[in-house]
């Protein structure tokens, strides 16, 4: 294809004037179907549209790609990636970095095909090309340089005053990077750098997964369970599966308008559901905190519609049969992390008193406790008609003294431990040993 560098800086120039404020190129660059632009004075601009305005030639009648590329950089033209990794280009004076853990410690790396949005001319081995990141208005130093160990990588340096800048917007991802872990279970926090004039200046504001407010309909959420839930059967059946393919496969249907962070945080909001039920998760997704009501309210409905979660399962009863009933069902599930419990359990008087027990709790105790009375630590004495040992669970402050239906104040005992709790002449002895002894009482008899 003939070209020249006279009929590029053309087709740039009527790109400005006719094209790029039409409704169809206002947001060219956050389609997915363009992947490198020309970057040029400051302003970036589609491959293929350019070299079509140049040579007349329609874009459906050539490739793109690296020899389409290579045509242009011939010419002293720049051409750049509008996605390298972690990175998203937005225009000719803004990109988008997604931070990792390094960013929490040091600086961040700029990808080889990313350069010329940071450098003006080639850097050399061994020069720090110096910067100022504004944040609010305030200032911090910056440089930018060639690591000097192979492969030679470039890298924006941030100073310390930098890192605490980030430390207290983040604080928990700077605790996860200070502890070398990865931060793939965290809100992804994306940095907007934006040039101000030249390149020695960039203005920076920050976006968190957590503040992506715009409100999910029923359709996004009921594929992103989908979703999770998918993940969670293959990670519980030990098949390799990417989360990183599933939050794209999300984002090219359904969720197009969502970004890879908000599916992230969204799959970290229906972990810390699941982690309320003690159901099992996803380890990848680290359940978020502050989760609103009404989110976790739609998130477990959703469960519900899908057959992952059954509220009555969950609910306190009065009745024995009816919460053994849901304690075994729950245990058939599996349980994860310890459940809340009730602090003030309801009463319910007819010719007896008895109270609302949580079946989550019974489940839990007696799940780990795994067949052993922990007064005597003796097995169970038999086993009931499911196989399963029997062991009594008993409150040690009773119901009935304003005692709580949670794990810290329940123990599971063999019938024999049990009645000595009632009955025997040393029960308090025995009551203050167990409460020794074990250390979630322990922690409850000294609150």
């Amino acid at each position: 294809m003939d070209i020249s560098k006279e009929q590029l800086i053309g087709a740039m120039a009527e790109f400005d004037a006719k094209f790029k404020h039409l409704p169809e190129w206002l947001n060219w660059v956050d389609n997915h179907a363009y992947k490198y632009a020309i970057f040029y004075r400051e302003n970036i601009y589609p491959v293929k549209k350019i070299v079509s305005l140049a040579t007349g030639v329609n874009v459906s009648d050539f490739l793109g790609g690296t020899n389409l590329n290579k045509s242009i950089v011939k010419f002293g033209f720049q051409v750049i990636s509008l996605r390298p990794a972690s990175w998203e280009v937005k225009s000719g004076k803004v990109v988008i970095k997604t931070l990792d853990k390094s960013a929490f410690s040091q600086g961040t790396g700029i990808p080889i095909e990313l350069r010329p949005f940071f450098l003006e001319t080639a850097i050399q081995l061994g020069e720090h090309r110096e910067i100022n990141l504004s944040v609010n208005g305030k200032i911090y130093p910056s440089y930018i340089a060639i690591e000097n160990n192979p492969p030679h990588r470039t890298r924006l340096f941030w100073n310390k005053d930098f890192i605490g800048e980030l430390a207290s917007r983040f604080p928990e991802h700077y605790e996860y990077a200070q502890e070398g872990r990865k931060l793939d279970g965290l809100p992804s926090v994306e940095m907007t750098l934006a040039r101000e004039g030249g390149f020695q200046k960039y203005s920076i504001s920050f976006t968190s997964a957590e503040t992506l407010s715009k409100e999910w309909s029923d359709e996004e959420l009921e594929e992103t369970v989908k979703a999770y839930l998918w993940m969670l059967g293959q990670e519980t059946a030990g098949i390799p599966y990417s989360k990183l393919a599933v939050n794209q496969k999300l984002r090219d249907g359904k969720l197009y308008q969502r970004t890879k962070g908000a599916i992230e945080y969204r799959m970290q909001n229906i972990s810390s559901v699941l982690s309320d039920l003690c159901h099992p998760r996803i380890q990848g997704y680290h359940p978020a905190k502050n989760v609103g009501t009404n989110t976790k309210s739609k998130i477990a409905a959703m469960l519900e519609k899908l057959g992952a979660y059954e509220p009555e399962d969950y609910a306190p009863s009065d009745d024995d049969e009816t919460l053994n009933v849901r304690v075994k069902k729950l245990r058939e599930k599996g349980i994860k992390g310890k459940p809340k419990g009730q602090t003030s359990p309801r009463q319910v008087t007819s010719s007896s008193t008895s109270y609302y027990r949580d079946p989550l709790v019974k489940a839990w105790v007696l799940e780990n406790a795994k067949g052993i009375c922990e007064g005597c630590n003796d097995p169970a004495p038999f086993l009931k008609n499911d196989g399963e040992p029997y062991l009594e669970v008993h409150h040690v402050i009773a119901l009935a003294d304003a005692g709580e239906d949670t794990i810290e104040n329940t123990v599971a005992l063999c019938p024999c431990c049990h009645r000595r709790c009632h009955v025997s002449g040393d029960k308090e002895a025995f009551k203050a040993m167990l409460s020794s002894k074990i250390d979630r009482l322990l922690a409850n008899a000294q609150n």
